[in-house]
Formats: structure tokens, sequence, C-alpha cells
């Protein structure tokens, strides 16, 4: 607790002046709602984390040293899978607390969002004064999953509104214990940072390892496409979107195949519809998971009542 402590006096120290300059500028908080969060059955795994717990600093708008300021917190870390899922930080919340609590995903502190998803206060523990570790929890703050570029450097940003006593607890250490990250305070609502050189927040990133699948086409009775994993990761939520243009279609336009899972290796052999129709057609393709980018391959056929000739 007293390494935590002793980093964070610096940064405040060094963070006067900033904020002291911007006082009569109001940022704006933002009230981006998670969008299009649903259930999944894939299987995330950890990627980045630090768990050594030494103390909690107040984020948000209270006392802190004598003064009332609205602290932000920034966490860097440097993915090592492709899909950044989700996120964890260690926190409580005060009892006065009434607004939610967002995480931001960047890949530059003052850049715009990458993912950003809020947690509301009801999904904190509540204490009464400074927690102790038993009192906080592991809160998730499960965004859109997010593509990322492994060995590069983001940011998890944490905030508040700046409303007086409206602050969480989040927790940290005052030990370089995580190689590959830093904290940065801000006193102004995210417009500048200080890095805290020795210190790191008590955090989890999970995520996916990104594979590859092959497509093959084929025609006869109604088209089908098999789908093999090339790769050496499962592919999860396996989406399959095909389209037949031109001609006349007259069923079979336009279908959509959901596969849970596709082990390496793995293929399967998708009929997706019965096709009607006649004419020289277009078959469209699209295949995503949630840990392949969107691929598609257009080919042309010729219809011919419930046959698909020519598919290559």
């Amino acid at each position: 607790m007293k390494k935590l402590l002793s980093c964070i006096v610096i940064g405040i120290v060094v963070l006067c002046g900033l904020g002291a300059a911007v006082t009569a500028t109001n940022e704006n908080q933002k009230n981006t709602q998670r969008s299009g969060i649903t259930e999944s059955p894939y299987v995330d795994e950890l990627d980045q984390s630090m768990t050594d717990y030494d103390g909690s600093l107040p984020l948000g708008r209270t006392n802190i040293f004598g003064y009332y300021a609205n602290l932000s917190i920034a966490q860097s870390f440097v993915p090592q899978m492709e899909v950044l899922t989700r996120t964890f930080f260690l926190m409580a919340r005060n009892t006065s607390t009434i607004y939610p609590c967002f995480l931001a995903v960047r890949d530059n502190l003052t850049a715009k969002d990458l993912a950003v998803v809020p947690a509301e206060p009801s999904e904190f523990p509540i204490v009464n004064g400074t927690p102790t570790e038993e009192q906080l929890a592991w809160i998730e703050f499960d965004f859109d999953d997010l593509w990322v570029t492994p060995g590069q450097t983001y940011y998890i940003v944490v905030y508040t509104a700046n409303i007086t006593e409206n602050y969480y607890w989040i927790s940290g250490n005052g030990t370089n214990i995580y190689q590959n990250g830093t904290v940065y305070l801000s006193l102004n609502d995210g417009q500048n940072w200080t890095e805290l050189v020795d210190a790191d927040g008590c955090f989890k990133t999970y995520g996916l390892h990104e594979t590859y699948l092959q497509i093959t086409k084929k025609g006869g009775l109604g088209p089908s496409f098999v789908i093999k994993n090339v790769g050496n990761y499962t592919a999860w939520d396996v989406t399959v979107n095909n389209t037949i243009s031109g001609g006349l279609v007259f069923i079979g336009k336009h279908t959509i195949t959901n596969l849970s899972e596709l082990q390496p290796g793995q293929e399967m052999t998708l009929h997706p519809v019965f096709v009607l129709g006649f004419g020289k057609v277009t078959i469209s393709l699209k295949v995503s998971a949630a840990n392949v980018k969107e691929m598609s391959s257009e080919t042309s056929a010729i219809l011919l009542l419930v046959f698909l000739i020519g598919v290559k």
C-alpha cells in the first residue's frame, strides 16, 4: 500500500499544474452504451494480467490528499492474442456512487475509443472508507470483441462522471510487476496524462487467437459449401452469409448459417437452403467468426430449376 501511495503522491503533484491550466474546460463524459452484446459459447483465454494487490485509490471526484480532484486511471498493456474479448479490474464503489464506471480501450491515451462499455454501480461491492483486498471484487467489462495487433501497446482507460463524491475504488501495486505496461493518471477528464512507471493496476485481459478457414463451393442440387479450419485454433461463432443474385431466383436468394465452433482440421459441409430459379447467377459467400477475419468469395453459375451448374 505504501509503495502505491508513494507513486500516486508524485503523480498528483505533477498533475496539479495540468489541472489548474484547464479549470474552465468541461469535457463531456461519454455515455456510449454497450451495443449488441450477446452470450457466446466460445471460451476465451487469459492473455495479460497483474493480480498482486498492494492498495486502492478512489476513481472519480473526491477529496484526495486534502483537496477535491476527479481521478481517471489508465493501464497500458501489450496483447499477445489477436482478439481482445473482455477485461477485469479489482474494484469496489463508495456508498454515494450513482453514475456508471466506464472502461475504454484505445491505441493512444487521447485517441478515439476502440471499444467502450459501462458497468453499473450495482455490479460493484459497496465499501465505506478505504477497502481491504477482501472487500474488492473482480469486475468484468465485456465489450464487443476487438481485433488488436499482438505486440502493440494499448491502453485500458477507466473513468466515471465528474460529480462530487461519485467515485469507485480501483486497486493496484506500487511495484513494477507487470513488465509490458504501466499506470497513467489524469485529473482533467483524460485531457492530460502522467505516467507512473513504477505502478500497475490489478487487471486481467482475455482474448482469442486468430485462426483461418478455407472455403470450397460445389454445385448440384442446391449450393453446398465445404468450410475447413486450416489454422491452429478453434474457430468460434462461425457465420456464413450466402447470396445468389442475377437471373430469376424464386427461392434461396439469401441464407445465413451459424456454427458454434469448428476445430483445427475439421471441415463441415453446409447445404443452406433449397434453391429454385433459372438463368446466369452470381454466388457471393462471406464467412467470418469471432476469431476469423471476414473472408469472401464470388463465382458465377447457371441455375436450372433446382440445379446450380458450373460452380467452381
